[in-house]
């Protein structure tokens, strides 16, 4: 097929580009010394987390000339990432290991972020920019941070307030009229600093005016403003206070008739705080306060929603007889929902206890947790894991972990009854419960030389409890729908991930994807999930005339659009390129094109129609 043969052309540029002349400089080993904190909400190396996680730099976002976190994260194995730049709430949202959006936890530095199009967050909020790094976790994690996470973690790292003053301020401009403004700006003054940063994003996305099957007028056109700003004060070398306070706002369009469009608004804003203390060499005390404020509306107020949460959390984190770390800890979650389009008001509040204990016995690395969450509503949930590292050797390492995970019915579902949702009155049930998973990951890693790293990872995810929705078709619509728990699915497979670096210059990585799914009430395969997918990304970076290139390609296998399986949608293959050129010390420029094959036409992925490019350029002092 004609999308195999294009793959073949990727793999056959990148090859080529393997044998640009090595251009002499230091030799760097691979990034194994960065410190993550995500699996195990302590700090450790990369190279010795005992739950596996792979991370995203800010150096990898710029040298890809990324602009979105959807994009940052659209070339890793295990990954699927669902683009539509004409829906409000779908614009980047991302499955991990075959599992709906709707099951990956979403954290900005910790914070649970919540709004969206069907309980799954929209990642496009959020400004690369002020990035440090991604960090992603796969599998079950509700044993350290509760509802939601049964596919994995998001955690969105953002930078520290700046530790000198310093101003950046970037233009973009490219197809489908976007623009992409950012500034950025940092301040420090003995022990006070502070940073911020600010984006405005408009296009007019893949179609900027068309009818819909409902014969309404509609637009992808979007405008979209956010801030980020960051500030923290050192009390002492032991004790830090952070504030993060963010803001974002989203224009888009909403058809009211064949001639008629309405503005749809989407509104994020809220604080993150967090103060550190270590009392003493062997122990860490974090206490976090965070609030974030979500809102949506139409025009006519046919949809007029506003959601407020409120977190508050304390852990400590103790070295017991020089072998076991113990981290313990209380978190309060309160939502508190206004739905004045669905006519209905909500509240839940939820008291957590999570423990955890990190035991170190060289080989072996032993962490045992679990997490009691208390709801004023279905009662208590309590989740186990049990994660393990064996390090055979320096350079060969095993992981395992196995736990269960939950994921609470969304207010909508419990409380909101007798609303349209196209063709269906849409009907609420009170006694929801909660969906469950068991999952099983075991993988292992090996490193060559600090030149080459190589991961092989098995998953398998059960999930039962899922809700499903019940369609009555009595006459004439509106049909009633209904919410029950009746849905059962698996999903299982194998990631494979090479990474390394071919002399000073060239860093390649290769990802494959082999993934198996079921939906076990029908026996059949869940949709739109493909069966294989193979990642390819190559950096290479001359330093001398300030010079990085990047190549990278994707591969889709077949997957079905309908549940019945009888409606198979074809593979397909993505390449993009990225430029960036220093031209001055205090400025460089950059370009970016996607999708060089012009595919077009792939029906579950709107955002794909032809070639597009953007550039621009970054002045920094």
């Amino acid at each position: 097929m004609m999308s195999k043969k294009s793959f073949g052309i990727v793999l056959v540029g990148m090859m080529c580009l393997a044998m640009v002349p090595e251009v002499s400089a230091q030799e760097e080993a691979l990034e194994l010394e960065e410190v993550v904190i995500t699996g195990t909400k302590t700090e450790r190396k990369l190279k010795d987390v005992p739950v596996r996680t792979e991370i995203i730099t800010a150096k990898e976002i710029e040298e890809r000339c990324v602009k979105t976190v959807q994009d940052a994260l659209e070339f890793i194995a295990g990954i699927k990432v669902n683009k539509n730049s004409g829906s409000w709430g779908d614009r980047g949202k991302v499955e991990l290991q075959g599992l709906d959006p709707k099951y990956t936890l979403i954290l900005v530095d910790g914070q649970r972020i919540l709004g969206g199009h069907r309980a799954a967050v929209d990642l496009e909020q959020f400004p690369v920019e002020s990035i440090e790094r991604i960090e992603i976790v796969k599998g079950p994690a509700s044993a350290l941070y509760g509802s939601d996470a049964i596919g994995g973690i998001i955690n969105i790292i953002t930078k520290a307030a700046s530790n000198k003053s310093a101003f950046s301020v970037s233009p973009t401009f490219g197809s489908r009229r976007t623009r992409i403004y950012e500034l950025n700006s940092g301040f420090k003054k003995d022990k006070f600093g502070s940073s911020l940063n600010y984006t405005h994003r408009q296009s007019d996305g893949v179609q900027p005016e068309y009818i819909d099957k409902y014969g309404k007028k509609q637009s992808d056109k979007y405008e979209e403003d956010i801030f980020q700003a960051s500030s923290d004060y050192e009390f002492s070398p032991c004790s830090k206070v952070i504030l993060k306070p963010f803001y974002s706002r989203l224009t888009t369009k909403s058809g009211v008739s064949a001639t008629e469009m309405q503005d749809f608004i989407q509104e994020r804003g809220g604080l993150n705080s967090l103060w550190k203390w270590r009392p003493d060499e062997l122990s860490k005390l974090n206490l976090r306060g965070s609030w974030l404020n979500y809102r949506r509306w139409k025009e006519d107020k046919s949809i007029d929603l506003t959601l407020n949460t409120y977190e508050t959390e304390i852990n400590y984190s103790r070295l017991i007889m020089n072998r076991h770390t113990v981290t313990g800890g209380y978190l309060y979650h309160g939502r508190f929902m206004d739905d004045r389009g669905k006519d209905y008001e909500a509240k839940q509040i939820v008291h957590s206890l999570f423990i955890q204990d990190e035991a170190n016995f060289q080989p072996v690395t032993l962490v045992l947790g679990s997490r009691v969450d208390k709801h004023d509503r279905w009662g208590t949930e309590v989740n186990p894991k049990a994660s393990l590292l064996f390090k055979i050797t320096d350079d060969f390492k095993l992981r395992g972990s196995v736990g269960t995970a939950f994921k609470s019915p969304g207010c909508g579902k419990l409380y909101a009854d007798s609303w349209k949702m196209g063709p269906y009155l849409v009907h609420s049930n009170s006694a929801l419960k909660p969906e469950k998973s068991i999952g099983y990951q075991l993988g292992f890693g090996y490193n060559y030389s600090n030149s080459f790293s190589a991961e092989l990872s098995f998953f398998k995810n059960e999930i039962e409890n899922m809700i499903d929705s019940r369609i009555v078709k009595s006459g004439p619509p509106p049909w009633d729908l209904y919410w029950e728990n009746v849905g059962k699915a698996l999903t299982q497979g194998m990631e494979f991930t090479l990474s390394g670096r071919i002399g000073n210059n060239l860093t390649p990585k290769i990802g494959y994807t082999f993934l198996n799914t079921e939906d076990e009430n029908t026996g059949r395969e869940l949709t739109l999930k493909p069966k294989h997918k193979v990642d390819v990304v190559l950096n290479c970076n001359v330093p001398e005339i300030k010079l990085n290139l990047n190549l990278a390609g994707k591969y889709v296998g077949v997957r079905y659009m309908d549940e019945d399986n009888t409606d198979k949608l074809e593979d397909y293959t993505i390449v993009n390129f990225a430029l960036t050129k220093g031209i001055t010390r205090y400025a460089h420029v950059f370009a970016r094109v996607n999708n060089i094959l012009d595919r077009k036409n792939i029906e579950d992925e709107y955002d794909i129609n032809g070639t597009e490019f953007y550039g621009g350029v970054k002045v920094q002092f």
